[in-house]
């Protein structure tokens, strides 16, 4: 039995995979293709936070909630239990999937990595690693309208100058997130796949099929599209002013989110083009790096949209 393990990066299709998988984990386990749920319904965050410390990702400590080291030792060994018992009750299954951006965003160190390995990957005939990469000024424009979705209450300017800073450098540097994974795991087992070079309207998710070896468009399994929709400049500063003035709960802004997705959907807001390139130059010998190695005859695959001057 194989394993195979989708980290992202954030703003390249995931949702996309994640709720294909979902909705179809009952159709792809009679292909061989187990799904577990053990580790979260859609996106299995569950192994992200067994593998951190107590105190690392509270925000996603809380939606557990996990409140002290206890609980989170206690979650930790249910998780890992829990999975395995998944996995052994699968006898049938050639290959388990595991999917969740955070695993990328929320490990930052090797040694967090490692533990992830330890609770989550042993025991199987080969792990693989899928990392898809895209310019880090498309990803962080896309990311935008996701942070306004949950509230981030300033400019995309403001939002970008918040980026440059070293803290946030481990998120973005592709050459970084496939070496920390790839120390781990071993080169050979870390799968990278160019966004930008990717072909047909399934995107992704086409992508990440064949690396299945299936076909999203079989019978019997279903595609739900437009699991993320973009939000124009409008929608864009309604959120933006609804969110400064900090009025809506929850269930307010899940209603203001949903409609902005379906009455402004489009292109988003970008930045000046001097801010654009200096955040984007900062990830030149990264690229180039990742380029060389995976992509030498396609540049391009990491050239982002310049804003118009």
């Amino acid at each position: 039995m194989n394993l195979t393990v989708h980290i992202g990066t954030t703003k390249t299709g995931s949702s996309s995979i994640q709720r294909f998988l979902h909705r179809n984990r009952r159709a792809l386990g009679g292909k061989g293709i187990l799904v577990p749920s053990g580790l979260g319904l859609i996106v299995h965050f569950h192994a992200v936070l067994a593998a951190l410390p107590f105190g690392q990702s509270p925000d996603l400590a809380q939606s557990i909630p996990l409140n002290d080291a206890q609980q989170h030792a206690s979650f930790r060994e249910h998780t890992c239990a829990r999975f395995r018992e998944e996995v052994a009750g699968a006898p049938g299954c050639h290959e388990v999937v595991i999917t969740a951006e955070q695993l990328q965003s929320r490990l930052p160190l090797r040694e967090h990595i490692q533990s992830f390995r330890e609770l989550f990957c042993l025991g199987f005939d080969r792990t693989r690693i899928v990392v898809y990469v895209r310019p880090q000024l498309d990803q962080l424009i896309s990311l935008y309208s996701t942070m306004l979705r949950g509230g981030y209450a300033y400019s995309l300017e403001d939002f970008i100058k918040t980026r440059l800073q070293p803290t946030f450098r481990p998120y973005f540097d592709l050459r970084d997130i496939i070496l920390r994974w790839s120390d781990v795991f071993g080169a050979e087992n870390v799968i990278v796949r160019p966004y930008k070079g990717i072909v047909g309207d399934l995107g992704t998710l086409s992508d990440f099929s064949d690396l299945l070896r299936i076909d999203p468009r079989s019978e019997g399994l279903t595609i739900e599209r437009q699991a993320n929709t973009s939000i124009n400049v409008a929608g864009q500063k309604l959120l933006l002013m609804l969110n400064q003035a900090g009025t809506l709960d929850a269930a307010r802004r899940r209603q203001v989110v949903k409609w902005a997705e379906t009455h402004c959907a489009g292109p988003g807001a970008t930045p000046s083009l001097d801010l654009a390139r200096a955040f984007q130059s900062s990830y030149d010998a990264s690229n180039a790096w990742v380029v060389a190695n995976y992509f030498p005859d396609h540049p391009e695959y990491l050239e982002p949209r310049w804003p118009k001057a």
